[in-house]
């Protein structure tokens, strides 16, 4: 009896070992990802201020800095874009794990009944936004108070 017990706890908590492990790599990506970053980012930042001290003219110094901001600019857009599509992947994984293990589970733990009360509040609130954008385009106060009674 307690093994079955056991056994029961180690498939229901399947889902919350799969979604930690999503989420520590996930993690683990994104500090990878930003310490290369800063990395690079200060490896930069001083090669730009020995360039700078060499440079004489203020017309090569602003040059220089144009320069050096587009790459910047440039290294930020590709560091982003590796967080967004990383992101996204981490989502899907995410998305993936809770529709296959809690589909499974509409009758278990009162499911259902979150799910009745989750689409009951999604309803008040689309009322609710629907009433105050009415109220925006100069609906009156009457019409909101009709829309509560039906």
């Amino acid at each position: 009896m307690p093994q079955d017990t056991m056994k029961d706890v180690k498939e229901a908590l399947v889902p919350v070992t799969k979604i930690t492990d999503i989420n520590k790599s996930a993690a683990e990506k994104l500090i990878a990802l930003q310490t290369e970053y800063m990395t690079d980012l200060f490896n930069t930042g001083v090669a730009q201020m020995q360039a700078l001290s060499r440079v004489r003219e203020p017309k090569d110094v602003f040059e220089l800095q144009i320069k050096f901001f587009k790459e910047l600019d440039a290294k930020l857009a590709n560091i982003t874009e590796k967080e967004v599509t990383m992101l996204s992947e981490t989502k899907e994984q995410l998305i993936d794990v809770l529709e296959t293990h809690i589909s499974a589970m509409p009758d278990m733990y009162g499911m259902a009944d979150a799910t009745k009360l989750m689409q009951y509040a999604q309803e008040k609130i689309q009322e609710t936004i629907n009433i105050s954008a009415h109220k925006q385009n100069g609906g009156t106060n009457k019409t909101a108070t009709t829309r509560k009674r039906a």
